[in-house]
């Protein structure tokens, strides 16, 4: 069960959440991500990202595609210029922590984020393992997020590992399909009513692929469940304020993010 620490090295008083963006190639919806990225540096929001935000993302800058490359330079230079930006690795991430904490995010978890918003203690995870009983999934995640295996695989040409990779990534996407096409209502629920009960008052999630709010009495106390969609569906975000407002909202590149 997680442990809260007592103030978390993340604390901020308002912040804005995606998840899913699955971008792989240069059209509208990246283009649009680096605008609502932009805003964000503008507005002075800081970012938290949950997963996925490309079809496949391999740390090492030697396994990178082409078409991702501006755009993991220009989030440095937002984060340079002064944006508060961070990352939880999703189930398409391969060890971004090494080559991407402290250059392209603040911070990189492999797993769940705590974080501090206003009063309010914040649990950040991509979600992917929250599923208990899809066991193939659980299966694949422990053998393709081997360090030796990973390790192995960066030290060969680009150009052998990312044509299979993007051969596997349209493979993965085809498969598992009785656990990807259902919600897993009770094992989301369960799984929050555990993080709530160490401290949590925010649990957000990623990998779904579906827009929720879901709230929790528990005694005196509200606790909050988000589930983020995906990003190419509609433009969604979430965000919550340290004086307790949040909502989801639609991104226009003409409107500010809040």
């Amino acid at each position: 069960m997680l442990r809260m620490k007592k103030g978390s090295p993340i604390s901020l008083d308002r912040a804005i959440f995606l998840s899913d963006a699955h971008l792989s190639q240069d059209d509208l919806h990246t283009r649009n991500f680096l605008i609502l990225v932009e805003k964000a540096a503008s507005e002075k929001i800081p970012l938290f990202l949950l997963g996925d935000i490309f079809d496949l993302w391999f740390g090492a800058p030697g396994l990178t595609f082409r078409f991702q490359k501006p755009v993991i330079e220009r989030l440095r230079e937002l984060r340079r210029g002064g944006l508060r930006l961070y990352y939880v690795e999703g189930n398409r991430d391969f060890y971004l922590k090494k080559h991407h904490e402290g250059s392209t995010f603040h911070v990189v978890s492999e797993g769940e984020m705590d974080a501090a918003i206003g009063p309010r203690r914040v649990l950040l995870s991509h979600g992917d393992t929250v599923n208990r009983a899809d066991l193939a999934y659980r299966f694949w995640k422990t053998v393709s997020k081997n360090p030796l295996a990973y390790g192995a695989l960066s030290l060969m040409p680009s150009s052998v590992v990312l044509p299979v990779a993007d051969r596997l990534e349209k493979t993965l996407k085809k498969t598992n399909r009785r656990f990807r096409e259902s919600f897993p209502e009770k094992e989301v629920r369960d799984f929050a009513l555990r993080m709530f009960a160490s401290g949590v008052d925010f649990l957000i999630l990623g990998h779904f692929h579906t827009e929720r709010i879901i709230r929790f009495v528990q005694g005196q106390a509200t606790k909050t469940l988000v589930l983020l969609p995906s990003w190419k569906e509609e433009w969604r975000y979430f965000y919550l304020a340290g004086e307790g407002e949040s909502d989801f909202r639609t991104f226009r590149p003409d409107a500010p993010l809040l």
